[in-house]
């Protein structure tokens, strides 16, 4: 410390100049590294409401998505359940099945939030169970309409083929109830967490 101060006194200029170079050059470390830090915490920060942005805007998207679809489950569940009380016949009711799918088919295929899918990166959905059921379902609607009753069947044919039907359209009915629970329960998930970041 002695020695600085002789050299001070002995070569002032030069003292002074090294005492300015340093001061300087520490005053511009710590303010780049608070800089860093700063800019580091600006970037975290807005990456996270990034996120939640994301996050709830493919929320809002999927819960219209679910809501419709759910819709179309519930119509076409009442549908069984006017079949099974007789209210109206198998023709019928297939042909208004027919008619909800190709309405809900266009309606969903149109749909203005088709990238609700994105969904699945925030959320771990069972898409296996769902494709099952999808999967039994289009199994189901094949043996039905692979059953045709002809003049030429018996009474007993004709029963037997009736209540092949009966049990094809219950399975469907079971098939659209647990789907619909399915997607409520997606609907319920995705609302509950979009209610933390409001």
């Amino acid at each position: 410390m002695e020695e600085l101060l002789i050299l001070l006194k002995t070569f002032p200029k030069v003292g002074a100049s090294t005492i300015a170079v340093v001061s300087g050059s520490l005053g511009w470390t710590f303010r780049n590294v608070f800089q860093i830090i700063l800019d580091n915490y600006k970037y975290k920060k807005e990456l996270k409401t990034f996120f939640w942005k994301e996050k709830i805007n493919a929320g809002k998207k999927a819960s219209e998505f679910y809501l419709e679809y759910m819709n179309f489950l519930n119509l076409g569940s009442n549908q069984f359940e006017m079949y099974e009380l007789g209210k109206i016949e198998h023709t019928i009711l297939i042909e208004n099945i027919q008619n909800e799918v190709k309405f809900y088919l266009e309606k969903l295929k149109s749909f203005p939030h088709f990238e609700h899918h994105h969904i699945n990166i925030f959320y771990e959905f069972d898409e296996v169970k769902t494709t099952e059921i999808s999967n039994d379902i289009n199994n189901n609607l094949r043996q039905i309409t692979e059953i045709k009753i002809t003049e030429s069947d018996t009474n007993e044919e004709t029963e037997a083929k009736i209540t092949e039907t009966k049990k094809h359209f219950k399975k469907l009915k079971e098939n659209y109830a647990e789907l619909f629970l399915i997607h409520k329960k997606y609907l319920k998930t995705v609302r509950s967490d979009i209610k933390e970041y409001l």
